[in-house]
């Protein structure tokens, strides 16, 4: 299944309906339906035209999670399930830190607890180290998870010497 089959799976067990989006404007309340199709649109069209705008203002506003941050959580664990090129995955992993560290802990712990389910895609993902960059997200989103923390040391031993200096 590709990263976008996996987004609409995913998406449709969300009521997107009935949450007010991060782009409504008082006194005007607009849906949260748009934030998956524009998603899979990325997805679906050139991947390097990806990156967190499409959640930008609408699951999170600088650190302020939005109501549908958690939802929103759900689709980029979904989306890397699906194997996307590794600067979408850069970019959804990027989210998932950002979504995870919001200014709002119970929301941010929500949205840290979607993204555990996907705790084997970011030691693939540190393992694989394609890029610095998908590497160094996958490494914090782990050192958020403190469930990881032995595992995630038995990582930076074993791949110590590709890890930026400030991560070893």
């Amino acid at each position: 299944m590709t990263a976008s089959d996996l987004v609409r799976i995913e998406a449709g067990l969300h009521d997107w309906a009935s949450m007010a989006c991060g782009c409504s404007r008082y006194p005007n309340r607009y849906p949260a339906e748009h934030i998956p199709r524009d998603l899979i649109r990325l997805l679906e069209g050139n991947p390097k035209d990806l990156d967190i705008k499409w959640a930008e203002n609408h699951a999170v506003i600088q650190s302020n999670l939005m109501e549908p941050a958690v939802a929103t959580a759900s689709l980029a664990v979904a989306a890397l399930a699906g194997r996307p090129p590794v600067g979408v995955r850069e970019d959804l992993l990027f989210l998932l830190n950002v979504l995870g560290s919001g200014e709002q802990q119970d929301v941010a712990n929500a949205c840290l607890d979607v993204a555990r389910q996907g705790v084997r895609l970011y030691y693939e993902e540190l393992a694989a180290f394609e890029t610095v960059g998908a590497a160094v997200e996958a490494y914090e989103l782990l050192s958020r998870m403190d469930e990881q923390a032995e595992r995630l040391a038995a990582h930076r031993r074993v791949h110590h010497d590709r890890l930026p200096h400030d991560l070893r």
